[in-house]
């Protein structure tokens, strides 16, 4: 409270009887309102922050700003914020408390912030104090109902007992005791005290305490730090945290307390602090104040706000060397008081502008954020989930039959099956129509499936999965199959152990092509389970284990195919392309024994062979380069030249079988008949259109908790800021 004496009056004149103060009080109270719509979680709202230790005189500085008594004890008394609105009014005084409700027992904001009266408004200054610890008390114990604390006794509270019989109360809240103070001797100002900052307790006391002082200092606020002229700045844990947080000294206002502490004989003392006052010293831009308050003795003795601020005024103006001082306007409460008040109201006259615009743009984001979320559902549960699982089965069907926008798996699948149809090449007989290996050796004749003629290196016969067999082998292996057969009969065992020998890795490539096609569709279906049904995870969980469980038995019915087509080839050799297989075997032949060491000791050059065949065409002979090995005389290895060249053909034959119906059984028994029998299976198991399908459809596509609670806090964030813009518009911004 001011005084109403000459320095009242003084105050008066230059604040409480202004036009600039009737701004001040509109100000003030608005951001108060901005506070009471819980602005201040979004929007970075002006205010004053008064901060200090333990006994730096904070609670005097409150209580001379405010004219109210304040809780003092030994040790941590208060263990919340507190916020002091005054306000000058023409009425006689009165007090109203509030507490804003901005946390929840875990310390997370609350989606809507609530200012709820703690009692009803009083005129009797004794009961402030009372109804500051009853309030503190409720703010401690947030699950016990505020009623219970209105009449609780106030001597088991000054002696620290805060516990309610079956609630735990917290150490510390960063929930806010409101006061509201009105009165004709008060100034139009607004500030936050905050619990003392400790330095002997326990570490998580001291710990709480700080973090929540921390929370407070930054940002578009003052910093009012109270710090004892008993001792050094540099020894102050409040001077440190307002530095850390405004290193520039561009918002803390440092307030000296207890001068009246210095000794007489501290003359360098004095003149250090004198120093900090006048600037040359610890400089900050809007200064330092020096105040002095009662000490107890006097406060218990009952002493009046303008008793004491008359003696305030007696001690600088008669006490050296504050007396003598070139910075008079630092010395006293009612300097403080009047300067703050300004930069306050300059501090919200320039950030209100600001205000509208981060609230349009945070409007705008948090609207996009709840335009970015799927849309409720509105329609009946059963028709909603049917036409999703309509929907996902026409999707899968688009990727297993191809279209231009599903295209992936389809392609994916050409490549797998290009890769299965060079594994099954690579198991080709790799007969070489030479004894026995030779050193020098480096080209052989290489037979494509189209009988072409091309060479083939050492290096790629090493590739071949198929082991490289020369006559010797394959005589060996002759003799090794003979039994009662006649002279110059071939026997047929050996020709099928051959056969065999290709086809024995055939089912680890159909299988392995398989594997890789299931792997691919795996991969899509998860894409669109994910795309179609992430919103709906009870849905979502439901489905993909269906769909597993159709993917294990179309798998097990396509491998059952894949082992007949295989065991088809592998039962006696077999074909009724007569005509192809024995186009092969010629070629085969021909090109074995063209290879063969008994032909020309000198081979033709290219210019050669073309008259030689143009002399024959001439006679009559249509004559292919390929078939000049004909002409080579009988060869010793006759017989296992004509079984090389019918494996080989026969090989050609079976090749092209597999490598067409290993691909053909995979799409049409385990793709396109998945597929199509995917909806009648879903919805069946889904039991949509049963009795109960409502029911069971709303369960599946109720919403994910944390897109519930994520819509529920935007549309909270939403009323907010539009209740925070409408107030701005409202004020005339």
């Amino acid at each position: 409270m001011i005084s109403t004496d000459s320095h009242d009056s003084k105050a008066d004149a230059l604040i409480g009887d202004t036009g600039y103060a009737r701004t001040t009080k509109e100000l003030i109270e608005f951001v108060t309102t901005l506070r009471a719509l819980g602005a201040q979680v979004f929007l970075d709202l002006p205010r004053i922050v008064v901060i200090g230790n333990q006994s730096a005189g904070k609670s005097s500085l409150v209580e001379a700003i405010s004219g109210i008594s304040v809780p003092r004890d030994a040790g941590t008394c208060t263990r919340c914020p507190m916020e002091c609105r005054l306000a000058n009014t023409p009425d006689s005084w009165s007090c109203q408390i509030s507490i804003r409700w901005e946390f929840d027992i875990n310390g997370d904001r609350v989606d809507e912030v609530s200012e709820v009266l703690f009692g009803t408004r009083f005129t009797e200054k004794e009961d402030v104090e009372p109804m500051l610890r009853r309030a503190q008390a409720a703010i401690l114990n947030p699950t016990v109902p505020l009623s219970h604390f209105l009449d609780i006794d106030i001597q088991a509270l000054r002696a620290g007992d805060t516990k309610v019989p079956g609630a735990k109360p917290l150490a510390f809240s960063r929930n806010v005791i409101c006061v509201d103070l009105a009165g004709p001797d008060l100034v139009d100002l607004s500030f936050v005290d905050l619990p003392g900052i400790v330095q002997n307790a326990e570490p998580e006391v001291v710990q709480l305490v700080e973090d929540l002082v921390k929370s407070y200092v930054g940002g578009n606020c003052l910093i009012l730090v109270t710090l004892p002229m008993s001792d050094d700045i540099e020894n102050q844990k409040a001077a440190r945290i307002a530095k850390q947080a405004d290193p520039e000294g561009l918002r803390t206002i440092g307030v000296l307390t207890k001068p009246d502490t210095l000794p007489t004989g501290s003359t360098k003392s004095r003149e250090m602090w004198l120093d900090v006052i006048e600037g040359r010293r610890h400089q900050l831009k809007h200064g330092y104040f020096c105040t002095r308050q009662p000490d107890d003795d006097k406060r218990l003795s009952g002493v009046s706000t303008s008793e004491a601020r008359a003696a305030e005024c007696d001690f600088f103006r008669t006490t050296a060397p504050w007396s003598t001082s070139i910075s008079q306007g630092r010395f006293g409460t009612l300097n403080l008081v009047k300067s703050i008040s300004e930069l306050l109201t300059k501090i919200i006259s320039d950030s209100l502008p600001k205000l509208i615009g981060e609230v349009s743009t945070q409007l705008a984001a948090c609207k996009k954020q709840l335009s970015a979320l799927p849309p409720l559902v509105t329609t009946e549960p059963a028709a909603f989930v049917l036409n999703l699982v309509v929907t996902f089965c026409a999707e899968v069907m688009q990727h297993v039959h191809g279209s231009p926008a599903c295209a992936n798996l389809v392609q994916s699948n050409r490549h797998t099956f290009e890769r299965f149809k060079s594994a099954i090449r690579q198991t080709a007989p790799a007969f070489v129509p030479l004894q026995e290996k030779v050193k020098h050796t480096s080209k052989y004749t290489k037979l494509d499936d189209e009988g072409s003629d091309s060479t083939i290196g050492r290096k790629e016969l090493d590739a071949l999965s198929a082991p490289v067999m020369y006559l010797g082998d394959v005589r060996k292996r002759i003799k090794d199959c003979i039994t009662r057969e006649l002279p110059n009969n071939v026997p047929y065992a050996a020709k099928r152990s051959f056969m065999r020998d290709f086809q024995q890795s055939w089912e680890y490539h159909a299988m392995t092509c398989f594997e890789r096609i299931q792997e691919a569709f795996k991969d899509v279906l998860s894409d669109i389970i994910k795309e179609q049904f992430a919103r709906f995870g009870h849905l979502k969980a439901l489905i993909s284990p269906i769909i597993m469980e159709q993917l294990q038995i179309h798998s097990q019915r396509t491998t059952d195919h894949i082992k007949i087509i295989l065991a088809l080839e592998a039962a006696t050799p077999f074909t009724q392309n007569t005509h192809y297989f024995a186009d092969k075997r010629a070629k085969e032949l021909a090109q074995y024994k063209r290879a063969r060491p008994q032909g020309p000791v000198m081979l033709p050059t290219k210019e050669e062979l073309k008259s030689a065949l143009a002399a024959l065409s001439i006679l009559g002979y249509t004559v292919k380069e390929e078939d000049l090995g004909k002409l080579n005389p009988p060869d010793q290895f006759e017989e296992e030249l004509e079984l090389m060249a019918e494996v080989r053909a026969y090989f050609y034959v079976a090749y092209k079988r597999v490598i067409d119906y290993i691909p053909l059984s995979i799409d049409q028994h385990f793709l396109y008949t998945l597929a199509e029998g995917l909806q009648p299976v879903l919805l069946e198991k889904l039991g949509v259109g049963t009795s109960t399908a409502d029911a069971r459809c709303a369960s599946y596509i109720a919403e994910e908790p944390g897109v519930v609670t994520l819509r529920s806090e935007l549309l909270s964030k939403k009323k907010r800021l539009e209740s925070v813009q409408k107030a701005l518009f409202n004020f005339g911004l």
